[in-house]
Order: structure tokens, then sequence, then C-alpha cells
């Protein structure tokens, strides 16, 4: 049957109380069509729902009217009986005439809003009857009305029929439960899964997949779904057969009783790891005010694959003061993708550093706030003209890269370096280090606060530290899951300070790098670019190249050949 054909019959009046016999001396001849057929079905309603209600068309082109009447009851006889809705409801007649003295009877023309009834929110589980009369061009109307009124006495038939709004609470959507078996996917195979459900009503279930929250995130690839098996009592579709798609991959028709669905999960070799979550849903609802009236139900499973880890980018700051965002892409030939822009109006600022390599947002949360998820990818502090700190809390990239800033507080002019330190202590913190004119390195660590102090009370490092021009660290160079920290001497010597995860001597001894290093003015340690595992550096010469320097995890060589990321860097005045 198409869907021309399926429509819901539309009838209107003129609004107000109009007798019987007014009632049935009006009305505009329409052409009708001989096979016409109504019929009426039972429904369901949530509370602060507002039901309107019309026969459906099966066939036909009605042109006649409607007559539509409300009960407590069945509708069965005697007419009258149980008329109207239940406590609290209110009717609302809409574009259909009430008739007058009659209860909650309405006479509807062949088009406009249907009439319906405002079901309170506090109301428990009840039912409202309605039984409707078709009436055609020059029938007797008054008979019409006597028809829907005891609509539910007789059969239904192509002109009359009965039926009832269920209205449930959420207690009773709750006794259909949902449960999942849902073994882990292995890489390169096929899994069966499978969801039980106990449906305690008739309802729509649909069956999706979704990115789990809080567990790093890349693009697994494809993962299809197939081999559906169902038992009776459930019509089910395949909207997709990939997961991920933005789509539902079931959507089922159950009648009440238990119900088995099964279904192949299948990954190709080679792709990421994924914790994915299966997600129903089973809507019982014909009329609802919103998805939390849908009873929904999810579980976690892990699609097996190869170790997702965090992948890195660049922030680049230009001479007009506009910050850039580019994004890391894992691939050593290539490592970073398009810029995005930050914002503008960052030259306030004298100083900017990250407290640890800035992470492409890999924790699939959505749109999220900064919290302990975003800590520790690439909070950013920075030092305005005045001397006074301020911090950049980290967030997730779709609302920019960083929340609005809190003020550290001031005095912070004192310093001549300012640098990231990674998670120094191991406390689960970032920590940030200064070098004051005097060349006496301090350690500031992190507390953690999203409010108050960010900052614990400073801890000395150490004096010398003026024979350095460059200071980069924030993540471990070394392998051995200590932040290390990286110094170019005015020599362009470079040196490597290992970490020792003690916030009370914070480094070991240093060892040399290497030399050579004084041809670039730009050095930062920028965590894993190519997807490796280790801790990458990235160096700016002064004809604008940047390079890359991927990481070895070798304390003796921490760094592999160096290779061109490209030119016209230049026009950045800082790059961290």
């Amino acid at each position: 049957m198409n869907q021309a054909a399926r429509r819901i019959a539309a009838f209107s009046a003129a609004t107000g109380l109009l007798t019987v016999a007014t009632l049935a001396n009006s009305g505009t001849a329409i052409a009708e069509d001989n096979v016409l057929r109504l019929s009426a079905h039972d429904q369901v309603a949530a509370p602060g729902t507002a039901p309107r209600l019309s026969p459906q068309v099966e066939s036909g082109t009605p042109g006649g009217k409607t007559v539509i009447a409300f009960s407590t009851k069945p509708l069965t006889g005697p007419a009258g009986d149980g008329a109207g809705v239940p406590k609290g409801f209110t009717t609302q007649a809409n574009d259909c005439t009430e008739v007058a003295g009659l209860v909650a009877v309405y006479v509807c023309g062949p088009s406009g809003l249907r009439p319906g009834f405002v079901v309170p929110k506090d109301t428990p589980d009840t039912a409202v009857h309605w039984g409707f009369a078709y009436v055609p061009v020059g029938g007797d109307l008054a008979a019409g009305i006597e028809t829907a009124r005891t609509a539910g006495a007789t059969p239904a038939d192509a002109t009359h029929g009965s039926a009832k709004v269920v209205v449930k609470t959420a207690a009773s959507a709750a006794l259909n439960t949902m449960a999942f078996d849902l073994p882990d996917v292995p890489s390169g195979g096929t899994v069966r899964q499978q969801l039980r459900v106990h449906a305690n009503d008739a309802g729509n279930l649909t069956l999706r997949f979704r990115p789990a929250d809080g567990y790093l995130w890349r693009q697994p690839g494809d993962i299809h779904i197939g081999g559906l098996t169902t038992e009776a009592g459930a019509t089910c579709t395949q909207p997709s057969t990939t997961l991920l798609s933005s789509s539902v991959n079931f959507d089922c028709r159950l009648e009440p009783g238990d119900h088995t669905i099964g279904y192949e999960l299948t990954t190709l070799a080679g792709t990421y790891m994924a914790k994915l979550e299966a997600l129903t849903r089973y809507d019982i609802y014909d009329f609802r005010t919103q998805y939390s009236d849908v009873r929904q139900t999810s579980a976690p499973f892990t699609a097996l694959g190869k170790p997702v880890l965090p992948r890195h980018g660049l922030l680049a700051r230009d001479t007009t003061g506009t910050l850039f965002q580019y994004h890391g892409t894992g691939k050593a030939a290539s490592v970073l993708a398009s810029r995005d822009q930050v914002g503008t109006g960052w030259q306030t600022y004298n100083t900017l550093t990250e407290l640890s390599p800035l992470t492409e947002f890999p924790v699939h949360y959505g749109y999220v706030k900064p919290s302990a998820a975003t800590r520790g990818h690439g909070d950013l502090v920075a030092r305005d003209a005045s001397g006074t700190l301020w911090y950049y809390d980290r967030q997730d990239d779709y609302n920019g890269p960083f929340a609005p800033r809190v003020q550290v507080g001031g005095g912070w002019g004192v310093y001549d370096r300012i640098a990231g330190a990674g998670d120094l202590d191991r406390d689960g913190y970032v920590d940030l280090l200064a070098r004051d004119k005097a060349g006496v390195l301090w350690l500031y660590e992190g507390t953690g606060n999203f409010t108050g102090a960010r900052f614990k009370t400073r801890v000395r490092v150490g004096g010398g530290w003026g024979v350095y021009d460059q200071l980069a660290g924030g993540a471990d160079v070394t392998g051995d899951g200590r932040a290390d920290l990286l110094a170019r001497d005015k020599a362009g010597v470079l040196w490597l300070y290992r970490g020792t995860g003690s916030g009370t001597a914070p480094y070991a001894a240093r060892v040399r790098v290497g030399g050579g290093w004084g041809v670039y003015d730009q050095l930062v340690v920028a965590g894993d670019l190519t997807d490796d595992g280790r801790a990458d550096a990235v160096a700016r010469d002064r004809a604008g190249v940047l390079w890359l320097y991927p990481g070895t995890g070798n304390a003796a060589a921490p760094f592999a050949t160096r290779t061109r990321i490209g030119g016209g860097w230049n026009t950045y005045g800082h790059i961290f």
C-alpha cells in the first residue's frame, strides 16, 4: 500500500457549539471514492503529551464529515456511558466542532487539526477510548453521532470503528528490558553477538553503535554487521551494514514476548582497536514528549586491533597575534595536517607554553568541558606584559582547543624562561618550569585543580641554568615513562636532562645530544607525531624551514636523522 493510500484523514469545521440539526444541514459536496475505507488503531502515549486522533485512511478519498467521540469506557453502549476523558485530562476541539449537549463528541470536516486531549504529566497508567463514524455528504449526521458514541458495540467496518490510547508511565516503560551478550571482536575476524529483549509491550527497537566515552579513539576502519537472526514476533530491517556510520544498524518491530536478536561483526586485519558501545532504544510510544521517554540501554565491548596511541600537534602564533592549531596525522611522511585558527589577540602575551604536548583530542566525549579527561592533553599558560600568568584549560576540539582563561597570579615577570614540564613528579598533574634572571630554575608542581590554585609553591631545581637559550620539555624522550627536558646552550649544543620522577630532584645529570643546534630559532618537544609511541621534536631554522627529529626512545641517541616538514614557517613568531 503506497504512502498516499495510508495518509491520515484530515477534516475540519467551524469552531464553536452547534446543534445536531444545524450540522446535518451544513457541508459542501466533495467527490468521494467509492472504495473509501477508514480504520482506527490502538496507540500508546506518555504523560505530558497531547494526542490528536483521527481514523486512518486505508483507501479512497473522504469528503464528508467524521464524528469522533472520547470515553473512559470502551464505547460498547449505551451511548454516553463513560463519555469524556479521565480526571485531570482536558479535551481540545482544535479545528472540529463540539456537539452541543454532549460530552467530548466532535464533528470534523475534510481538513484541519483533529480533536485531542492533554495528558497530565503526573497521571498514572490509564486509557482513553475513542470511536469514529464517517458521514458522507448528504448522510444522516445524527445517526453518525450515535454510531461514534457506541462505536465499540458492533464490529468495525469501513466507516466506523473504535480504538484506545493507552497512557503508560516511565515506570511501565521500564518493564521492557534489554540485555547484551557482547564478546570482543577479534582483529581481522568475526564474532557473533546478541541482544535479548523482554518486550512487556509491543514497540520499535533500534540498534546502533558508537565510540565508548573515556577511551583513546582512532577511526578503526570498516566494521561490518550482518548475519541477522530473529524469532517469531520480530520484524527487522537493516538500514546500514557498517558500524559508526551515524545510522541505525537494525530497526525492528517487536510484539510482546521474549526475543533474541543475533548478528555478526567483522573487522579487517590491521585496523585500530576501538572501544565501542552497543546502544538500543525501545520505543513503545506513539506520542512522546522527548527521547527520555524511550527505554535506552548500552553496553561496552572492544574491537581488537592495533593499539591506539595519543596523537599530537602543534600551535603557532603569527606576527599579528593570530593563533593556529596544526593537527597531527600520525604519518611520518607528512606529520601535520592543515591548520585551524584558534583565535586572535594572542599578541598580548610575551610567553606562551604548553604544559605537555598538544594532544589531538583522542578521548571520545562529544562536547566536553575541562575535566580529568582533558587534563594532560596540552593545557596552556600565557604571560602578559604586566607579568600576570594565565591558564588555558584544554577542552574538546569542537569548541576550540582551550576554555576561557583563568588567572594564575601576578609577579611572573621575574622569569626570563617559562616552559612546560609535563608530569614531572608523576602525580598525575602537569607541571611548569620557570627560570629567573639569575639563572635559577624553579619547579611549579601542578595541583590538578579547576578552581583555586593551579600550582603549588615553587621548588628550587638548581642554579646555573642561565647558560641555556632554549628549554623544551613536557614529554618522555627516553622511553622510560618519565618527562624529560631538552636544553640548548649558547654554543648550539643540545643537552638532555632525563626525568627522575621526583619533585625534589626532578632531573638526572645532563647528557650531550649533539652540537649544531644553534641553526634553529625554535625548538619544541612535540610529543608523538609519527604514531610510533615515541616523543619527537621539531625545530625551525632561520630560513623558516621546519624540521622533524623522530624520537628513538634511546637516551644515548634520542633522535633519528631529521626530515623536512616544510618551509614558510617564519610567518610565525612563536611555535610550541
